[in-house]
């Protein structure tokens, strides 16, 4: 029994009782509001008409009507499918046949063509889930089983590989726990050696503190990449060179953020603690666990400002989907964007805490003065 007292009075003295109760609360809160849309709605589709007929306009009402389904734009002429599903502006892609009407109107079979973009789970099933009801009703008017039938395809991941989704996820995880790690206690190091002075004298400064950082997480990547070609069989067919440039922005952007993120830390240690703000929401809102759509509005706003985000968009439209750099400039303007909103944090940050700075030598100066 004094072995249970004594372990009762060391945990009554800290945190946790606290801990236990409050910490698995505040968690099934986030995750409840995370996962509250649990059915994705209005997946977004492209069609592709060459028929150009009444019915194919019909057709594509019925398709938008449909709960599961939005379709965000139609061509009149051949596109290709990869084309439209390297930026992940559609889940997939319908196409409808020139004689489509016809076909239609004659009761004969007639096929139609739809590309869905199997990286994207989610969206795939849901389009694949309201196109089918939608032609299981128009043949059912026509009182035939198959007079439009439905050729799918499932593009990138048509296996459903672990490796391409949830252990490129994790792996780059730890390679942001590393990079954060070693990062935040950046502003806080430099205040105790006495050198962030001299750095807020020209805060752009701080961005060629990232460079090493970023270049050793682009060497890294790569062996990573190499590695799981090799071992796992992993499908990434990103031209070699044009990836370095996403890959190093992405260094620098989660860098930056880092560095925003530790700056008001008292000393390095105590910088590293805040790992967490850094790692929990990129790891559940990176869109490789819960596709961006199905996401909370609150919470879409900030997977826009998240790195890994955008790391993971660029990583399957170049490395899954074969994509050339010139498809991506949307993506790099983005990440020129986060960029440019954490070196302004930083900068006011820095700009703030040289007037305190002046400031406190300022008094300094005035209580020397007066102290004789």
């Amino acid at each position: 029994m004094k072995v249970i007292r004594d372990e009762w009075k060391h945990i009554t003295s800290g945190n946790f009782i606290k801990l236990m109760l409050i910490v698995p609360l505040l968690v099934a809160a986030l995750f409840s509001y995370i996962f509250q849309n649990g059915i994705m709605q209005d997946a977004p589709l492209a069609v592709i008409d060459l028929d150009h007929s009444i019915y194919s306009r019909q057709l594509i009402d019925k398709l938008n009507s449909s709960q599961y389904i939005e379709v965000m734009e139609v061509f009149d002429n051949y596109v290709r499918s990869d084309m439209l599903l390297y930026n992940e502006r559609y889940s997939g892609v319908l196409y409808l046949p020139t004689g489509l009407e016809k076909a239609y109107t004659q009761g004969k079979t007639i096929n139609l063509g739809l590309y869905l973009d199997a990286t994207m789970a989610a969206g795939a099933s849901t389009i694949r889930s309201g196109i089918s009801e939608v032609i299981g009703t128009e043949n059912a008017m026509k009182g035939a089983s198959a007079v439009l039938s439905l050729e799918q395809r499932s593009l990138y991941n048509p296996t459903n590989q672990a490796i391409m989704s949830y252990v490129m996820l994790f792996i780059n995880v730890v390679m942001l726990g590393l990079i954060a790690f070693n990062t935040l206690p950046i502003a806080p190091r430099l205040r105790q050696e006495g050198k962030l002075t001299d750095d807020l004298k020209n805060p752009a400064v701080i961005l060629f503190r990232t460079i090493p950082y970023a270049l050793i997480s682009c060497v890294s990547f790569y062996i990573v990449i190499g590695v799981l070609k090799q071992a796992g069989n992993l499908r990434f067919e990103a031209n070699f060179f044009e990836l370095f440039v996403p890959l190093y922005l992405y260094g620098t952007c989660t860098c930056l953020l880092s560095i925003a993120l530790g700056w008001t830390a008292a000393t390095p240690a105590k910088s590293t603690g805040r790992i967490v703000w850094l790692l929990t929401p990129s790891f559940l809102l990176s869109g490789v666990l819960v596709p961006y759509s199905l996401l909370p509005t609150l919470l879409q706003w900030i997977f826009q400002v998240l790195p890994l985000s955008v790391q993971f968009k660029i990583m399957r439209g170049m490395g899954y989907k074969g994509g050339a750099l010139q498809y991506f400039m949307p993506e790099l303007g983005h990440y020129l964007l986060i960029i440019a909103l954490f070196m302004t944090i930083i900068l006011v940050m820095a700009i703030r805490e040289s007037k305190d700075t002046r400031t406190q030598g300022d008094v300094f100066v005035v209580s020397s003065v007066e102290s004789p």
